[in-house]
Order: C-alpha cells, then sequence, then structure tokens
C-alpha cells in the first residue's frame, strides 16, 4: 500500500585529523624560530580550541611542549644556541588531541648572520671639561646585517671598569661622550650592534683628561709677593700656571730672559714653574717677571 522514510542525522565526535603540512620552519635565530601548517581537514566534529606545539630535546630525546596557539602558526623561543631541534604540532579539541604533524628535517639553533667585527680605534677630535668629541671607522665586517647602533664606552683611568656612556645611530661613526669629570683621564672604546647583539669592542682610544682645550694663561699670584732678602741668602718663588695648551713659560729680569746658571735655577713644568737663586747679590735686586 506504500512506504515512510524518516531521516535522523547522526554526528560521530571524535579528535581532530592531523595538522595538513608541510610544517615550515622559517626566522631561525639562535633562541627561537616560527613554525607555520595547515588546519587539518576534519576537526573532529567539534571546533579546535588550539594548537600543542613540542619540540625535541637534544639532550633527553624527549617530546617537550614548547608553545600553544589557537592559529596555524607559532613563534617558538627558549631554544640553546648551536643545538638540533625538531618540531611536532597537535591539534586540540575537547575530544582529545590529534596525530602529530612533524617536520621534516632538523634545523640548528644559530642566526642566520653573525655579529659585527669590532669597529676603528675611535679618535678624540675635540674635548673640554666636562665633554670628548670621538671619530672611528666602521668595522669591516657588518656580520651579515646591517649595524643598528655604537655605543660608546668610558673608563676612568683610576681602574674603573667600563660602562656605557653614549649611543648613537648605527650610520653615524661620530659622538659626543657627555658628563665628564673635569680633571679625570679616560679611555673610550666603541661596540658596534646589529640583529646577532653586539660584537667585539674596538680597541681603547688613548687616554684622555677631561680639561679644557683652549684656555688663555692665568698665573697663580699668591707667592709672587714683594720680597726682601739679605745678601749671601736664598730667594725662592714658586708660581702655579693654568691654561691649555700649557702655556711656555719665561722669566725676566730688566727685558732679559733668565736661564739656569751658577747662582740660579729655574724650573718649568707643565702648569708650575720654581725660581732658586742661590747666594743672592745686591745686583740682583730689581723687578723680576
Amino acid at each position: 500500500v506504500g512506504e515512510d522514510r524518516a531521516e535522523v542525522e547522526i554526528t560521530v565526535l571524535g579528535k581532530p585529523s592531523k595538522p595538513k603540512g608541510p610544517l615550515d620552519v622559517s626566522d631561525v635565530t639562535k633562541h627561537g624560530c616560527k613554525l607555520k601548517w595547515k588546519k587539518p581537514e576534519d576537526d573532529g566534529g567539534v571546533p579546535i580550541e588550539y594548537y600543542e606545539i613540542e619540540k625535541l630535546d637534544p639532550l633527553t630525546g624527549q617530546w617537550i611542549p614548547c608553545a600553544k596557539s589557537t592559529e596555524p602558526e607559532a613563534n617558538i623561543t627558549g631554544l640553546q644556541e648551536g643545538k638540533p631541534y625538531k618540531f611536532r604540532v597537535k591539534a586540540v579539541n575537547k575530544e582529545g588531541d590529534s596525530e602529530p604533524l612533524e617536520t621534516e628535517g632538523t634545523i640548528i639553533a644559530k642566526n642566520p648572520f653573525d655579529e659585527p667585527g669590532k669597529p676603528g680605534k675611535p679618535q678624540p677630535q675635540d674635548w673640554g671639561a666636562d665633554f670628548v668629541d670621538l671619530e672611528w671607522t666602521p668595522p669591516k665586517d657588518d656580520g651579515g646585517a646591517p649595524i643598528q647602533k655604537y655605543v660608546i664606552q668610558k673608563r676612568d683611568k683610576a681602574g674603573r671598569a667600563w660602562t656605557d656612556a653614549a649611543t648613537v645611530p648605527g650610520d653615524r661613526t661620530k659622538a659626543t661622550v657627555p658628563n665628564l669629570e673635569e680633571g679625570h683621564e679616560y679611555e673610550f672604546r666603541v661596540v658596534a650592534v646589529n640583529k646577532a647583539g653586539p660584537g667585539e669592542p674596538s680597541d681603547a682610544s688613548r687616554s684622555i683628561v677631561a680639561k679644557p682645550r683652549h684656555l688663555a694663561p692665568r698665573i697663580d699670584r699668591k707667592n709672587l709677593q714683594k720680597k726682601v732678602v739679605r745678601s749671601g741668602q736664598m730667594l725662592r718663588m714658586e708660581a702655579d700656571v693654568t691654561g691649555e695648551p700649557p702655556p711656555k713659560i719665561v722669566w725676566t729680569l730688566k727685558d732679559q730672559s733668565l736661564k739656569t746658571g751658577d747662582r740660579l735655577k729655574i724650573d718649568s713644568e707643565d702648569y708650575k714653574t720654581t725660581f732658586i737663586m742661590q747666594k743672592c747679590v745686591r745686583a740682583d735686586t730689581g723687578t723680576y717677571v
């Protein structure tokens, strides 16, 4: 007399299928890399919650979780420089984990470039009581990546350690180092930095004393007051002299230059002069300049 049909929709829930490959590895550095893959063809009837990424530990040979991602890609960190690694990824839903998708080969955790070489020895171009201007040449080898910046370091000759003093962009090879302490003697060196990190420091510059480079002479007159001595006695006068560069010092009497002789000794060094007259006589009377 006829027929009847009833439809029943059945959904079988299960784990997702394996993510689609290949599992690509890119942007490898000494501490990390980037992974990318495709979604599974079957999500198991339940939305995928996340992907779990594991790395094969080179020391123990065990798979260790290293990242989770809700998208079919991930940035991996925490690798050990120079060690070999493989990776695998699983899709995870409420029913469980899929079969893993593994990388086809092994990668070595290392930078695709190296640290830059050492820059040329910095040369002082100008200085003052609290600064110095330095200039240097770029390193012969940039390590395969552009130099991002130069770090200028200073060291007090009194024995302190090297400390960072200034930073300039990688396209500049000169810098001003501020905040020096007047009278202190310093050395300077330069470090080039690229994506791989800082390179070897340059050779140290010649030492520089933080002081004015150009300064008119000035005589300290506190020891140059009027003096009276008896015949046969010794006369001694001293004076400190400032100025940059160190001034030339000349003693005169009656417009005649005086030099060390039998009774007279003149000892002039940078920033100081000493005048000693032995066994003074009446003829030594006069205005000394």
